[in-house]
């Protein structure tokens, strides 16, 4: 679905997920007029995810849906992703010998 319309005439919805400093902060649905940039595939999404992580340390964006579902689901899996991230960072820190520095950087 591309979020051109739906079988019952109304206007369809395309739905964001706002990401910030790597949290979801927002799930909506917003008017569509955007229907061109809603990801088709999951491999759309994944590489757009992939892209924002490698060039900018974060997954920060706004990610386009089709449906809400599809939107919710992605939000999960951001959050996944950073409490991932979280807990890699954990067990690193936990593992720090007496006297040791830690510095994101070299993580």
């Amino acid at each position: 679905m591309t979020g051109n319309g739906s079988p019952d005439g109304h206007a369809a919805h395309t739905y964001v997920v706002v990401v910030e400093n790597n949290l979801v902060v927002a799930v909506a649905r917003i008017d569509d007029g955007i229907a061109a940039s809603v990801a088709q595939t999951r491999l759309e999404v994944a590489t757009q995810l992939a892209e924002n992580f490698r060039a900018n340390g974060c997954i920060d964006g706004r990610y386009h849906f089709a449906n809400a579902q599809r939107a919710r689901v992605f939000a999960t899996l951001c959050l996944e992703f950073t409490r991932a991230l979280v807990e890699r960072r954990l067990a690193t820190i936990e593992a720090l010998a007496a006297g040791a520095e830690f510095h994101a950087g070299s993580a």
